[in-house]
């Protein structure tokens, strides 16, 4: 066998495999964190814990999010009538300033039909779900950042919430902070599963 011979059929692989480190970048943990959790995700809406499932979305956003809902809208299927079979990762991308990752979860369903008219083969179908994650501070708002023990958007503004003072008034407030807690990765399920107002 020629030396070119050779040295093509160890170079080729090298460039495949040095292609794929680059586009995939498998030693990121941050690329395996966010695995992880869309797994936990989609396994909690396998068995049904809409609860657990909206734990993931910042603390200040949980309360609005109604997972059922948007499953609901999202497989035109009432989530009890929703059979997940499988569901696998299929691509996890986290962009240039690293606090923005998405992951693509193909996901298997059926939804569930009275006995008389079910074909289990045909009744099988595929979705694929993006789910949108941020790399953010635990005690701010979207689109702020701790400094200085309170929340600030990049202008230096403060976003203000309604508290009760000493005298029970309703005033307005800055978000306050604790520097020292880390940033985390946060479910965004609007981009995704539910239209809202970005401003």
């Amino acid at each position: 066998m020629r030396k070119t011979t050779i040295a093509t059929l160890v170079v080729i692989p090298l460039l495949f495999a040095g292609g794929y480190i680059y586009m995939t970048d498998p030693f990121n943990p941050d690329r395996a964190h966010l695995q992880d959790l869309s797994n936990q995700f989609m396994e909690d809406i396998q068995f049904k814990d809409f609860h657990s499932s909206a734990l993931y979305h910042h603390e200040l956003e949980q309360d609005r999010v109604d997972i059922g809902r948007a499953i609901e809208d999202l497989f035109l299927v009432d989530p009890e009538l929703l059979d997940i079979l499988d569901y696998r990762i299929t691509r996890t991308e986290i962009d240039s300033s690293g606090r923005r990752g998405r992951v693509l979860v193909n996901t298997r369903f059926r939804p569930l039909k009275p006995e008389a008219i079910r074909d289990d083969e045909n009744d099988i179908e595929e979705a694929d779900l993006q789910l949108y994650w941020m790399y953010r501070h635990p005690d701010c708002p979207l689109g702020t950042d701790c400094d200085a023990g309170t929340c600030r958007r990049d202008d230096g503004t403060k976003p203000t919430k309604e508290v009760e003072d000493d005298d029970g008034e309703t005033v307005e407030r800055p978000y306050q902070c604790d520097e020292l807690r880390e940033h985390e990765w946060f479910m965004n399920l609007d981009s995704t599963l539910e239209s809202r107002d970005y401003r």
